[in-house]
């Protein structure tokens, strides 16, 4: 079952209970306004009635067997039968003096009754016992009768009223409301089926363009995550190229320009003349033979990620002559190119800075990883960074050949002084892609 029916029925319940209980409190309200009505005409009839007999009842001993009696009581009799079983005369003592049927009534009224009838009242009590051969249903009223020239009461009449007929009129009259009641229910109803149908419309056409939406969204999403793995791809392609750019710019530079300039300084030095000339290009030979041994990267195809960092360590012992601390934990035997060229390339450049400003002293590397993370240490106890140490990608240009570095494989680098002396670098490579970063972790 749908959204809109289930909204429509709970609603349409809903609004049917309610008028419901509307309808039954307004026919309750017409039947009560609809009896005292008939209390108050059967009030004014006593009065109208009565009103011209009761001052000769009174006058005379015997009430109830007079003359005035006798006409009374057939001035009355064609409607005693059709709506009273009786009507009852008492005087303001609360005495009856006159009734059709004796025996029907009190024949002393009880003190609130007079009090209230004697106040202007029209007052309405149940029935007793009497008259209980009638089947049907009686009300007993009592009403003031006043002196027609004076306006003052003069007597109490009371009827004993038939309520069959009353009721009768009070329901009939209060079913006419059920028809307007009714109508107003399938109106309301209707214009609540409307406005339902066309939210229901719109929330139908607004939950299709989401879903198309979404569906377009998730499109873009896969394309990008391809266009982002491409880039990255590009990128790590990218690093790979520029080494080995720079290894055949090495290379070229050794296998030309160098062996020329060697061959000129060892004919220079076979001269008096050009020997101090040919000694100052042998150092010259030597420092660009260091320079692009620097730019040259040892074959790291048949190397893995633990085999390139200690290609990098040892290569930097050859050249220093000192020693450095390295400590490998369990390293991922399958990486890519791009970080294990990274890797030797940051090792190789935070060594080599550790022994130009620090002296080499102490130098160690650790190489461990951390929730799809590299973490490289290097660390020595030199000079160390001043303090606070600086940014690594502020004015130091080795820091920032570092960061750069860094940046490159959408890592990071912290740099520390180490107390009492000494200097940290700490850095962090991603092992796939673009995993989750982890540098707050460590």
């Amino acid at each position: 079952m749908g959204l809109r029916v289930q909204f429509l029925l709970a609603a349409s319940l809903m609004f049917v209970a309610s008028m419901l209980v509307l309808g039954t409190w307004i026919q309750g309200r017409i039947e009560t306004d609809w009896r005292q009505s008939a209390i108050a005409a059967t009030g004014r009839f006593l009065d109208d009635v009565l009103g011209d007999h009761v001052g000769e009842l009174l006058s005379n001993p015997d009430p109830g067997s007079g003359e005035a009696a006798r006409r009374l009581t057939a001035e009355i009799g064609g409607s005693l039968g059709k709506e009273f079983a009786a009507i009852t005369v008492w005087n303001t003592q609360g005495n009856q003096v006159f009734s059709t049927r004796r025996h029907a009534m009190e024949q002393v009224l009880p003190e609130e009754v007079r009090t209230g009838v004697l106040a202007g009242e029209t007052m309405v009590r149940p029935r007793g016992a009497a008259f209980h051969a009638e089947h049907s249903a009686v009300m007993r009223v009592y009403a003031p009768i006043f002196n027609p020239l004076t306006g003052a009461i003069v007597a109490i009449g009371g009827a004993d009223q038939r309520s069959g007929e009353i009721d009768r009129l009070a329901r009939a009259e209060s079913m006419k409301t059920w028809p307007i009641v009714g109508a107003a229910t399938v109106v309301m109803v209707a214009f609540l089926y409307l406005l339902v149908t066309n939210a229901a419309a719109t929330i139908e056409q607004q939950q299709a363009a989401l879903v198309r939406q979404a569906q377009r969204a998730r499109r873009l999403g896969r394309r990008s995550a391809v266009l982002a793995r491409l880039a990255e791809q590009a990128r790590h392609d990218a690093m790979v190229a520029i080494e080995k750019t720079l290894a055949r710019v090495g290379s070229d530079i050794h296998d030309g320009p160098i062996q020329r300039l060697a061959i000129l300084a060892l004919r220079l030095g076979e001269s008096d003349a050009g020997r101090g000339l040919g000694a100052d290009m042998q150092q010259v030979v030597a420092e660009l033979r260091d320079i692009t041994g620097g730019l040259a990267l040892p074959e790291l195809e048949g190397e893995d990620l633990e085999g390139a960092i200690k290609l990098a360590v040892a290569g930097h012992e050859k050249i220093t002559g000192g020693k450095v601390a390295l400590r490998l934990d369990p390293l991922p035997p399958q990486v890519r190119k791009s970080l294990k060229v990274s890797a030797f390339r940051i090792v190789q450049e935070a060594l080599s800075n550790g022994f130009r400003h620090g002296g080499g002293a102490d130098q160690a590397v650790h190489a461990q990883t951390c929730e799809g993370y590299l973490v490289l240490t290097i660390s020595d106890a030199g000079s160390g960074f001043p303090d606070p140490p600086p940014q690594a990608d502020g004015a130091s240009p080795c820091l920032a050949s570092l960061a750069s570095r860094v940046e490159a494989m959408r890592g990071d680098i912290f740099v520390a002084r180490v107390e009492p002396h000494g200097a940290r670098v700490q850095v962090l490579l991603p092992l796939g892609l673009r995993p989750a970063r982890a540098a707050e972790a460590l």
